[in-house]
């Protein structure tokens, strides 16, 4: 998981830094519906991307959560 992510995840969204690794489920995690509408607001307004409720909840894992932002990011 990037640092950009772990950093959004610990210091705006208040999750447990011991809890976030890539094999994480967002459950495991600690995310909850909030935490789900936050990252998505987070994301547009830092980086200018269009990630939704959905597309983080379609996210089975932490790294595939990070992977999906990086992709948006690079436009790839």
């Amino acid at each position: 998981m990037t640092g950009d992510l772990a950093r959004i995840l610990t210091d705006d969204l208040g999750l447990p830094a011991d809890q976030l690794t890539d094999d994480a489920s967002l459950d495991h995690a600690g995310f909850d519906s909030l935490a789900i509408v936050e990252l998505s607001v987070l994301l547009t307004d830092r980086y200018g991307i269009d990630v939704t409720d959905s597309d983080i909840t379609s996210a089975a894992t932490l790294g595939q959560l990070d992977l999906l932002i990086t992709s948006k990011r690079t436009g790839r």
